[in-house]
């Protein structure tokens, strides 16, 4: 059934899209084979005593400051592209998230994109 494979890859392509679900890959990716409170070590000294309490609430879904994705990006020593992604994660989410308690008061959210280049175009007279 066609339907139901592209409900099935547009629903995978979105849980592979948000933000928990890639921070918990880019720690097995960074850190392989070690669980959060074995990492003690190496972020520690970026999160502070109850570091593994913060990493897990972000791989539960819970949306860290911006501040806290920068801790990350040093702990984890992530690459730029790796970076962006996660930031690109995180702001789509956020985004998501606001547009839910808008709709959920009440209000009325229509997404209208500009236009964001204009063509000046030539009128010529008639005599």
């Amino acid at each position: 059934n066609l339907v139901a494979f592209v409900t099935f890859i547009c629903y995978n392509g979105n849980m592979l899209n948000k933000f928990k679900n890639k921070i918990r890959t880019l720690r097995e990716t960074h850190f392989p084979g070690k669980s959060v409170r074995s990492l003690d070590k190496e972020l520690k000294p970026h999160f502070g005593e109850h570091y593994y309490a913060y990493i897990s609430k972000f791989e539960s879904g819970v949306l860290p400051t911006i501040e806290a994705l920068e801790k990350i990006k040093e702990a984890y020593s992530l690459s730029s592209s790796e970076y962006d992604d996660l930031m690109r994660s995180y702001l789509l989410e956020k985004f998501e998230d606001h547009l839910a308690d808008a709709q959920r008061i009440g209000v009325n959210v229509e997404l209208q994109p500009e236009p964001l280049l204009f063509r000046k175009v030539n009128k010529k007279k008639k005599l």
